[in-house]
């Protein structure tokens, strides 16, 4: 079959041929209809994962996934061939990738696309819907809270704004002003401030005089910088989440701080799927590659693109 491969250490991705994958027990063979780019997946191209992955070569990348059931190994009882499906690949080594026609994986990294959801929308959730989901679960916002969210303008953020609007919470976005800040605006935001100004907790401050009462951030890796942000901003006893790494529960003391992993389980899916379903959580994509033209959108991705990339 044809995959979007990393064929050896310091090789740059490209097509080619490879070995179509058999479901191994436990596992479902789904032949790929859509899915989409993650930050995750130009780390894993650039063999900047090395350090918290193993990479078997050849690589095959991609996360995302959404398509149908082509046959399931045994001990899966509950899909059959032909069956919608969607989800992601999660693992801690580099191998196995969505980026191709087929792509085998274990039955609890997918979940069957509810009635009504396209394979595009499907093949977007994945990554970012998971890691948003755990990030407002960590914060958890109650009605009438204010969180800020640094780095909205992604797909990840572009989740987690609607999540937090689901849960009657505010929400306040770092964007751009004109298309970023509509794009935020779109998917809920109530307020926007423009980072590339500097003065970040000032300007939250100004939308919010009594602080915020949680930080999603997802851009700093940097802990003293995310540190003194959320010291500023935050209202006591606030939370903090960060898929950098960089919260420091030591130096936030009163702070819950978590640095979110977005480990993959079926309450997860099912709760992104029972969402997108009802038509409560969008994808928001902003522009569709073809799978042949992949490369394309890791460029888009790596200049700053907003929303999600779609590749069919």
């Amino acid at each position: 079959m044809r995959a979007y491969v990393l064929a050896a250490e310091g090789a740059r991705p490209a097509f080619t041929d490879v070995r179509a994958p058999r479901p191994a027990a436990g596992e479902v063979l789904v032949r790929v209809t859509a899915s989409s780019v993650n930050p995750h997946d130009g780390l894993v191209a650039s063999g900047g994962a090395a350090r918290y992955l193993e990479y078997h070569y050849p690589v095959v990348l991609g996360s995302d996934l959404a398509g149908t059931v082509e046959a399931v190994g045994a001990g899966v009882d509950d899909l059959a061939p032909g069956q919608r499906v969607f989800g992601l690949v999660r693992e801690r080594v580099a191998a196995r990738g969505t980026f191709a026609e087929l792509v085998a994986v274990p039955r609890g990294w997918v979940t069957p696309t509810p009635d009504g959801v396209d394979d595009a929308t499907a093949g977007a959730l994945g990554l970012a819907a998971l890691t948003a989901l755990r990030c407002v679960e960590a914060v958890d916002p109650g009605a009438g809270e204010m969180v800020l969210v640094n780095g909205a303008t992604g797909g990840i953020g572009g989740y987690v704004l609607q999540l937090v609007h689901l849960r009657g919470a505010t929400s306040i976005a770092t964007a751009r002003p004109g298309p970023e800040e509509d794009h935020v605006r779109g998917l809920g935001a109530a307020g926007v401030v423009d980072w590339t100004k500097g003065g970040l907790a000032a300007a939250v401050w100004a939308l919010a005089p009594v602080g915020v009462a949680a930080v999603v951030d997802l851009v700093t890796r940097d802990r003293d910088t995310l540190t003194e942000l959320a010291r500023r901003v935050l209202t006591p006893g606030g939370r903090v989440a960060c898929t950098g790494h960089a919260a420091d529960a030591e130096r936030l003391p009163g702070v819950r701080a978590t640095n979110v992993v977005a480990e993959v389980d079926q309450p997860a899916l099912r709760t992104i799927a029972e969402l997108a379903g009802s038509g409560q959580l969008v994808a928001p994509i902003t522009r569709t590659f073809a799978l042949a033209d992949v490369g394309q959108a890791f460029i888009a991705l790596g200049q700053g693109a907003t929303g999600k990339l779609s590749v069919r």
